[in-house]
């Protein structure tokens, strides 16, 4: 059996990649640990999915910090009321993904859309002000 330690760094290098290359690399690493599946195996995975998820977990939380960051120079409100006509508590509720009424709640592809363009129009227009 080849190295278990180097099978699962391969996996990891193609995990996410859309390019055909990767793709079939991932699936030829894949199908190999099916053909040799033992208990060993079974182990080495569950932690390597152990890890995967825990690193998400760090991904996901650094993310959140950020946009927390960066949310608190925008003016939600604004942006609500003019590119939603909605509340700041609509908006906020979709940005950080919180249920409401037992449901969470994101924006859709296109409300997406709009609070990028509003994003951008916001930064041109505060880009634009200056001083005489």
């Amino acid at each position: 059996m080849r190295d278990l330690d180097l099978i699962f760094k391969e996996l990891k290098a193609c995990m996410g990649k859309e390019d055909p290359e990767s793709k079939a690399k991932f699936n030829e690493t894949l199908a190999y640990l099916q053909e040799n599946d033992s208990p060993e195996v079974q182990e080495r995975l569950r932690k390597f999915m152990d890890q995967g998820l825990d690193e998400i977990k760090t991904d996901i939380e650094v993310l959140r910090k950020q946009i927390e960051e960066e949310y608190e120079i925008l003016p939600l409100s604004y942006i609500a009321k003019n590119y939603f006509n909605k509340s700041r508590t609509w908006l906020y509720q979709r940005l950080n993904g919180y249920k409401v009424r037992g449901k969470v709640y994101t924006l859709s592809d296109s409300e997406k859309e709009i609070f990028n363009s509003a994003v951008k129009d916001l930064a041109q227009r505060i880009g634009a002000i200056h001083l005489s």
